[in-house]
Parts: structure tokens; C-alpha cells; sequence
């Protein structure tokens, strides 16, 4: 249903359940699948009068009670009692609203359990959700521009990956010394407790914002407070922005200190 509220995560739980057994009863002629399931599907079926049907008892079965009170009431429904015969029905039914639910916005988690071992979803359904999802989180990370450095190994387009101290850090791969490095922007605490921005190389396994850094520029997150390199990723947090100006020379840098940006956008001093 387009118009329900729930999430796709919700509905395919509540199809899932269908098929394991709920009293809720559809039945092949009662729903109207496409031709390529189910040939023999008539033209003339009103698709509100199927609907309707399908949620109303059928009739028969009251008239009986009538005509012969003396008769047995029909045995208690069980959820475990479906016949291999009603499961297979409900599979073919089952399979093809799934198609209609939108996978990309399920947990990759639950995509990687609970959808997979439905058997409902197909595996070239399962690989397009994660393509999706995948190709989303990439369109989604921010870009920091890093450009007018005296040390030009720094310059350059810095992707959003990974977290430190809570906040979001920013990746480019380079050359440094003719070593293949990753140059980073983080957020780092001192051991006086003084907060800054650091734009250095984190040795390969090793955590960030320790002495085996290699530090080039860093600036107080005080810069920060007063206008910087905002994004709605970092919900408007002051510590969290990246500041665009107050940055000074360490260790290895070079001047003059860079300047930084939105891609898409610079920000005025």
C-alpha cells in the first residue's frame, strides 16, 4: 500500500508473517497477479471488489450454520497448519508485493538476515539494495577542499571516512617521502585538554591524535565557533566545524597555511 505510514522494514516483517501463517486468508483468486504468474487471471475482475473480497468472510460458510445448526463448527485455525498447498500459494503472492517494497531503505543489517533467509526476495534484488544503498552513502559524504598549502603534498580533495572523538574525519590518499600515505583533517584532544584541528598522516595502524602523527597545520576549535566549514552532517555543533581560518604551521608544514572549503561552494573569510 503506497499510502501506509509504516517503514519498508515494517512491511516486508508483516508480509513475512503472512506467509509463515496469520489468519488474514488471500487466496490466488481473490488476487490479481501479473500475467506472467498466473495466465488464466481474468480481464474483468473490478480490483475493489477483489480487495473487498479478500477481507470479508465468505458467506457460504454462515448460510451452512443456518441450514444445519446440528453441524459441526469447523476445527480452531492454526497458525502452523497451513498445507503445502496454501504456503505455496502465499509464496507466489508473497513474492510478488515484495517487488514492491523498497529494499534501499532497509538496514543493511536486516538486509544481510531477516531479508535473506525470507526466501522471498530474489539475490539480483538483494545485490541492486545494496548497490543503492551503497552508491547513496557515497553521494551523501561531505567533501572538504584543501588548496594554497606551502606544502603542496597536502592540497586537495578530502572525502568524509571514519569517526574520531565523535566527530567526522576527512581522507585524501597522497605521496609523502615517497610513501604512499593517507593525509587526514581530525578533530584531536591534547592531554591539557585544549581541542584542535589537525591536518597530519596517521601512520597505518595507528589511532589518531597520537605523537606518531605527522602534523603539518592545526587550529583551536575556538576558530570554529566564529564561522567555518559547516555541514548538516555535523548538526551545527560548534566543536564540529571545521574552521577556515586561524590555522598555523607545525611540525612539517610549510607556510603559507591552506585554505579550506566546501566542494561546491567556498566559504568567505
Amino acid at each position: 500500500d503506497e499510502q501506509s505510514s509504516a517503514s519498508e522494514l515494517t512491511k516486508f516483517l508483516c508480509l513475512q508473517r503472512w506467509v509463515e501463517g496469520c489468519r488474514h486468508v488471500v487466496s490466488l483468486d481473490d488476487f490479481e497477479l501479473p500475467r506472467k504468474m498466473d495466465d488464466s487471471a481474468g480481464d474483468d475482475d473490478d480490483e475493489d471488489d477483489a480487495i473487498l473480497s479478500s477481507r470479508t468472510p465468505k458467506m457460504k460458510h454462515l448460510h451452512s450454520e443456518k441450514a444445519d445448526a446440528s453441524a459441526p463448527p469447523p476445527p480452531a485455525y492454526k497458525d502452523d497448519a497451513l498445507s503445502d498447498g496454501q504456503h505455496e500459494q502465499r509464496l507466489i503472492i508473497a513474492r510478488h508485493l515484495a517487488e514492491k517494497i523498497d529494499l534501499s531503505l532497509i538496514p543493511a543489517s536486516d538486509l544481510s538476515s531477516t531479508i535473506t533467509e525470507s526466501n522471498l526476495i530474489s539475490t539480483h534484488d538483494l545485490y541492486q539494495a545494496y548497490r543503492l544503498q551503497a552508491l547513496n552513502a557515497e553521494r551523501s559524504k561531505s567533501r572538504v577542499f584543501v588548496e594554497g598549502a606551502g606544502l603542496e603534498e597536502v592540497n586537495g580533495t578530502y572525502i568524509q571516512g571514519g569517526v574520531h572523538e565523535g566527530t567526522p574525519m576527512y581522507n585524501k590518499e597522497g605521496v609523502w617521502r615517497g610513501r604512499e600515505e593517507v593525509f587526514r583533517i581530525f578533530l584531536c584532544t591534547f592531554s591539557n585538554g585544549n581541542r584542535s584541528w589537525s591536518l597530519s598522516i596517521v601512520p597505518k595502524g595507528k589511532a589518531p591524535g597520537k605523537t606518531t602523527d605527522i602534523d603539518f597545520y592545526e587550529c583551536p576549535v575556538s576558530y570554529g565557533k566564529g564561522g567555518g566549514l559547516g555541514s548538516p552532517l555535523f548538526g551545527g555543533a560548534a566543536d564540529n566545524i571545521i574552521p577556515n581560518k586561524g590555522w598555523k604551521l607545525v611540525n612539517y608544514g610549510q607556510s603559507p597555511v591552506p585554505k579550506f572549503s566546501l566542494v561546491g561552494g567556498c566559504l568567505e573569510d
